[in-house]
């Protein structure tokens, strides 16, 4: 599935509303914590394709999330639509 199709499936899967102030920072402590684990490099891929605004990804790869990491991805897709930061602040992994 393509960047929108993935973003939206993942704000289906969650209720939740994301509480970080900043999602990009919340997004790159995850990562430096997490970053070797599949849910890890999985948020790295979607901020990639977040970067470039388009990317694939598998079904499978939405089930890699925990429901707060998921309610980040949203978050973070929010905060791209709004030019919340300047591009190069997207290159993050």
């Amino acid at each position: 599935m393509d960047l929108p199709a993935f973003i939206a499936a993942a704000s289906r899967r969650t209720r939740f509303t994301s509480t970080h102030r900043d999602p990009l920072q919340a997004a790159r402590n995850f990562i430096d914590q997490h970053g070797a684990t599949a849910e890890g490099r999985a948020l790295c891929k979607v901020l990639k394709a977040l970067a470039a605004t388009s990317g694939d990804f598998a079904e499978s790869e939405l089930f890699l999330f925990s429901t707060e990491t998921l309610t980040l991805v949203a978050a973070l897709a929010e905060a791209r639509m709004e030019g919340r930061y300047a591009e190069a602040e997207w290159l993050t992994c």
